[in-house]
């Protein structure tokens, strides 16, 4: 089962500060709540490797929901917009996802879409369907929150 998640946000700032917050992996802990972010190795560019826990750590144990994904595109906003491209690995599920930076009169958009391919099949199906409004308004609170401090 695909599931597609899209979010948006305006926000006024320049798309390179939107950019800068976005691909801050360590700090997205400040604009996605009870999540830390660790990057292994180069923290830019394509190839960039990621593990996003929502939850926390026991020690080495990750308790929560585990995400793991790789940067496939990397285009930092200039004249035109801006992109960052992930393909999630799992364990969880598993798909692409995209971030644009688009710039504009007086604010800049930031715009989210989120393809997931989920474990289990049809099992996971209805509980996923019922959850979908919830976790876009969740996603849209984060980008909000990142809204917010790139603002400030």
């Amino acid at each position: 089962m695909t599931v597609r998640l899209a979010v948006s946000a305006a926000v006024r700032a320049d798309p390179g500060r939107v950019w800068s917050e976005l691909t801050d992996w360590a700090g997205q802990s400040r604009w996605i709540p009870f999540t830390t972010v660790r990057a292994a190795g180069a923290t830019t560019g394509i190839g960039v490797r990621v593990t996003a826990l929502s939850g926390f750590w026991l020690a080495r144990l990750p308790v929560g929901l585990l995400d793991r994904f790789i940067v496939t595109d990397w285009r930092p906003p200039d004249d035109e917009p801006g992109r960052l491209e992930v393909l999630h690995l799992g364990p969880y599920f598993t798909g692409p996802g995209v971030f644009t930076v688009v710039p504009g009169d007086g604010a800049t958009r930031i715009e989210c879409v989120e393809l997931f391919d989920l474990p289990a099949g049809r099992i996971t199906e209805v509980p996923v369907r019922l959850l979908l409004p919830v976790m876009r308004r969740g996603f849209g609170e984060s980008l909000r929150r990142l809204a917010a401090i790139c603002e400030s």
